[in-house]
């Protein structure tokens, strides 16, 4: 196997120069380029051709979320590193789902940072301990909220009846406007109580507006 070809984007020159001293020292990892701005490393990516691209997600130009997402779809076979300061989950699924190979903090240690790269390069992915943990705890919320129970549905008529109790109008003038006796709006109310699990019509009310029944 040749030496791993790698291009460098970040909007920090300095931290650019470290980057590329550390890695030149490295007798497998070959670095083709280094770049300001995300912009200027998507436009000159075909001339490079790299192995792996490490790049930043605060850039101008192009951002790290944006970069990624074109190399994927033009150069599948690149694979990509993100290397940032951001820390939320936001940021970290925004670049999983857009195809990074690997999510590292800008805290990582000289040691890490060469894994990722081997890692990656022979295939596989590498995230820090932080970035796993995080991800880890966003999948679970995910499928907590999938399990969470379907609110019970309530039935045209019903829906009919609470709007006009929402509008405060009595047992006697529900009947009236809908046609039907007090004993069956009585009964309506009663059902929504249950299907609902509250004790009164201000719970069911608050219920009704919380998930956009009224």
């Amino acid at each position: 196997m040749g030496k791993i070809k790698i291009i460098l984007a970040d909007d920090h020159q300095i931290l650019l120069d470290g980057l590329s001293s550390i890695l030149e020292l490295q007798e497998d990892i070959c670095v083709a380029g280094i770049y300001t701005n995300g912009l200027a490393m998507y436009a000159d990516i075909k001339n490079t051709m790299p192995c792996i691209a490490l790049v930043d997600i605060n850039m101008p130009g192009l951002n790290g979320h944006e970069l990624t997402l074109k190399i994927k779809k033009e150069f599948p076979e690149i694979k990509v590193i993100a290397l940032s300061m951001f820390d939320d989950i936001t940021h970290i699924m925004q670049l999983i789902k857009a195809g990074a190979s690997g999510y590292l903090f800008k805290n990582t240690n000289n040691d890490e940072l060469l894994k990722a790269i081997r890692a990656v390069a022979d295939g596989g992915t590498w995230f820090s301990a932080g970035v796993t943990d995080k991800v880890a705890a966003f999948i679970k919320a995910e499928k907590s909220r999938q399990y969470d129970p379907v609110a019970p549905a309530l039935t045209g008529r019903e829906l009919e009846i609470l709007k006009l109790v929402a509008m405060e109008y009595s047992n006697a003038k529900i009947a009236d406007s809908l046609f039907i006796s007090e004993r069956t709006v009585e009964t309506h109310r009663k059902n929504m109580l249950r299907k609902t699990n509250h004790k009164n019509m201000v719970g069911l009310l608050k219920y009704a507006f919380d998930n956009h029944l009224l």
